[in-house]
C-alpha cells in the first residue's frame, strides 16, 4: 500500500504525465503529435509514440536522438536537461520530491515513461493494487517496525529526549560493530574502516591510491548514517531492539567523534559526555565535508564502441596497445594492497567478517 507521501508523489506524477500528454495532442495543425510537432519548438512532442515502438528503450542512442534532435549528445542536449520542459529533464519539481534539500533535484524523467503511467493507473486505487500478483499484503504490525525513514533533512528522527552519552554509544559500537570495523572505527576481520580516511577524495594523478572512502571523508549526511546504521546494522541483527534508537543515535555520535565532524562553525567537538540525540545529529549534519559535493549528473550519456577482438590500441591495456601495462587499482604504486584488501578479497585466511562467523 502506498503512504501519504507516495499517493502525492504519484498524484504529483500523473499532473506531470497529464502535462506531457496534453503537449502531445495539443499542436497548431490540430493533429495529435505529429512527428515534426515540438514541445516548446525544441523536443519531439511525440516523444511516449517514440518510446513505445523502440519497445520502451527510452535510453537507447537512436530514440534520444529522435526525440531531442541532432544536438542530444552535445553541448546543447546537456544544457536542454536543465529545462523542465525536456522529456529527459532532472530539474526540480517542488510538487514531486517535496522540497528543495538533499538530493532532491533530481526528479523522474517524463521519459521513464511506464512509471508515469503507473502512477496515473494506480494513485487511487491503494486498497486493491496487487504489484504483478506476487507476495501478500504486510500486515500494518509488522510494516510498523521498518517505518523508521529519516531523510536528509532529519524528517523522522526519534524524540530529542532519546539518545545517550557518546562514552556510552562508543561502548555500545564496541561490543555490536568493533569485531568488524574496529574499535575506533580503523577497520578490522575485512572490513571497510568508518574513520581516518582520506582528506580529500580527488586525485589528479592516475597513478595514486584510490581515496579510502570513510564517513568523515565521504558521507554528505549524518542523518542518513543514522538511518543507514538503524536499517541495516548489525547485519546479523538489524534495527536489533537490544540496541534501540537512543544505541543507535549514540553509536552515530561515536563515529561523527571519531571522524572529528564539527558541530558548529568555530570547530567544536562532539565530547564523550555530551548527550547525543536529534539535536546534536542535526548540528553534524551540516558540517559533513562532503555534503557539496553531491549533485546530479547532468552530462550527456556516452556510448562507446564496444569491442571483443582486434581492437584499436585506445581499447586496448593502457592506451596504447599493450595489455601487459596497467595497474591494478587497489593497489598502491610501489606494488603493494591498499588497507585492508587482501582482506575484503578474501584473500587472507578465513576470520571472523566476510569469511565466515
Amino acid at each position: 500500500m502506498f503512504n501519504t507521501k507516495q499517493t502525492l508523489i504519484a498524484v504529483a506524477l500523473t499532473t506531470a504525465f497529464a502535462g506531457s500528454a496534453m503537449a502531445m495532442s495539443g499542436s497548431n495543425t490540430g493533429s495529435t503529435a505529429a512527428s515534426a510537432d515540438k514541445i516548446n519548438g525544441k523536443y519531439a512532442a511525440n516523444y511516449i509514440e517514440i518510446i513505445k515502438q523502440n519497445g520502451g528503450k527510452y535510453l537507447d542512442p537512436k530514440v534520444i536522438k529522435a526525440i531531442l534532435g541532432d544536438d542530444a549528445f552535445g553541448r546543447q542536449g546537456l544544457e536542454g536537461k536543465l529545462d523542465p520542459a525536456n522529456p529527459y529533464s532532472f530539474e526540480v519539481d517542488d510538487s514531486i520530491d517535496g522540497g528543495d534539500h538533499g538530493n532532491a533535484q533530481c526528479k523522474i524523467p517524463a521519459a521513464f515513461v511506464e512509471v508515469h503511467e503507473s502512477a496515473r493507473k494506480h494513485y487511487q486505487d491503494d486498497a486493491k493494487f496487487v504489484a504483478n500478483g506476487f507476495g501478500t499484503p504486510i500486515a500494518e504490525s509488522a510494516l510498523k517496525k521498518w517505518n523508521i525513514s529519516v531523510d536528509g533533512d532529519g524528517n523522522g528522527l526519534p524524540d530529542p529526549s532519546v539518545g545517550m552519552t557518546v562514552e556510552k554509544g562508543g561502548q555500545v559500537y564496541v561490543q555490536f560493530c568493533g569485531m568488524c570495523h574496529g574499535e575506533f572505527g580503523e577497520g578490522a576481520k575485512g572490513y571497510l574502516p568508518l574513520a581516518g580516511g582520506s582528506d580529500s577524495l580527488v586525485t589528479s594523478d592516475f597513478t595514486d591510491p584510490a581515496p579510502i572512502k570513510t564517513v568523515g571523508s565521504y558521507w554528505p549526511y549524518a542523518t542518513t548514517l543514522f538511518d543507514y546504521i538503524r536499517r541495516a546494522m548489525p547485519f546479523w541483527s538489524p534495527n536489533s531492539p537490544a540496541i534501540g534508537d537512543a544505541g543507535y543515535l549514540g553509536m552515530a555520535g561515536y563515529i561523527l567523534q571519531a571522524n572529528e565532524v564539527p558541530l558548529d562553525e568555530k570547530g567544536t567537538q562532539i565530547e564523550d559526555d555530551d548527550f547525543f540525540n536529534s539535536v546534536m545529529l542535526m548540528k553534524a549534519n551540516k558540517f559533513m565535508s562532503n555534503q557539496a559535493n553531491f549533485f546530479c549528473d547532468h552530462r550527456p550519456v556516452i556510448h562507446n564502441e564496444r569491442c571483443m577482438k582486434n581492437c584499436p590500441d585506445y581499447m586496448v591495456g593502457d592506451g596504447k596497445g599493450n595489455i601487459h601495462h596497467y595497474r591494478e587499482a587497489r593497489k598502491l604504486p610501489n606494488g603493494q594492497p591498499q588497507y585492508n584488501v587482501p582482506q575484503r578479497l578474501h584473500e587472507a585466511p578465513p576470520g571472523v567478517g566476510h569469511a565466515g562467523m
